[in-house]
């Protein structure tokens, strides 16, 4: 295929990084391939990050054999540095993340564009479904109030929604490379790019399945838990050099606390088998909180009436000492 087909403009550009996954990489090109929408008004294209396993090859033979898929080639460097690699290369209005191990519904991109209001939305965002191995759950939302409600209760992975593409060149934010929880810190520098909630679109049908393999951590993982203590600094850093920490600290302080005492610590750190681990997490993830979220019992958001924020209530230091005995 000529350059020149490469630098024709489409209304989506869909960035897949393929690493290993030669078992699942077809059922996801495929059914980018099977799209409802014209197949001359996007492009896919396929970011080989240094596969061993033959996963690269696939993606040259998707490209040989079909003028809309593009590959890529490049020496390994993980998930955020592949996404970084392949913007140099859209041309789409918009910019699709897809993950290669799952797959998207056909109607997919012709309805999130539809939601784009002739492209001038700058982020659309859709449903989804999470495929365990013997269930499927929907994830749903129809709407959000307020940048504010989108920070406190926006889905922060990248694979849901069409980011428009000059409105990220704008803004210079890229994925953090060689980071756990990437997405987490790609979503909160974008919000602070949004000037109202006007400017998000909500594709209600569910379109992508969010496949759900192993979730064992292994012992090479276990330590790589803390990055999530990088990726909030940097996000509240972020957000004090753009002098909105004031304006959204609420926000920032709810969600943080909220995910850090639920999901990282309850799914994740009192899994560990190592305990010596296990201890150095808790003690880091109670530190970092203090010094960033001290007077955090007086969030406006922990005082709506929920499970979940009684538990956050209740959390004091003799309380998650408890932890330490799990």
């Amino acid at each position: 295929m000529s350059e020149k087909n490469y630098a024709k403009t489409k209304k989506i550009s869909v960035i897949v990084p393929v690493y290993n996954v030669a078992a699942y990489l077809k059922k996801c090109v495929d059914s980018l391939l099977s799209q409802t929408m014209n197949k001359n008004d996007f492009e896919i294209i396929l970011v080989d990050d240094g596969s061993t396993d033959g996963s690269g090859n696939l993606c040259d033979e998707y490209q040989a054999n079909l003028e809309q898929v593009r590959t890529l080639h490049k020496q390994n460097g993980g998930l955020s540095d592949a996404r970084n690699y392949a913007l140099q290369y859209a041309t789409g209005n918009y910019l699709l993340f897809i993950d290669s191990d799952d797959f998207v519904e056909p109607e997919m991109l012709e309805r999130m564009y539809a939601q784009s209001n002739q492209g001038t939305k700058k982020i659309v965002e859709c449903n989804f479904f999470w495929d365990f191995e013997s269930k499927t759950r929907l994830d749903v939302r129809q709407s959000y109030e307020s940048v504010e409600d989108y920070l406190v209760n926006g889905r922060v992975v990248a694979w849901n929604k069409l980011y428009l593409r000059k409105w990220i060149e704008k803004t210079k934010i890229r994925f953090p490379v060689g980071k756990l929880y990437e997405d987490q810190n790609f979503f909160f520098k974008i919000v602070a790019w949004l000037d109202d909630i006007s400017e998000v679109a909500i594709d209600t049908e569910c379109e992508v399945h969010y496949v759900q393999r192993s979730n064992s951590i292994s012992y090479s993982e276990t330590e790589r838990i803390s990055e999530i203590i990088w990726i909030y600094d940097d996000i509240l850093n972020y957000y004090k050099e753009k002098q909105l920490l004031g304006k959204y600290y609420d926000e920032l302080e709810y969600r943080f606390y909220r995910n850090l005492f639920g999901n990282v610590l309850l799914r994740k750190v009192i899994r560990l088998r190592d305990k010596k681990i296990r201890i150095e997490l808790l003690d880091l993830i109670w530190q970092k909180t203090e010094e960033w979220f001290p007077k955090r019992k007086d969030n406006k958001y922990l005082k709506k009436q929920s499970i979940k924020n009684l538990y956050l209530k209740i959390m004091n230091r003799l309380f998650y000492r408890l932890f330490y005995l799990s």
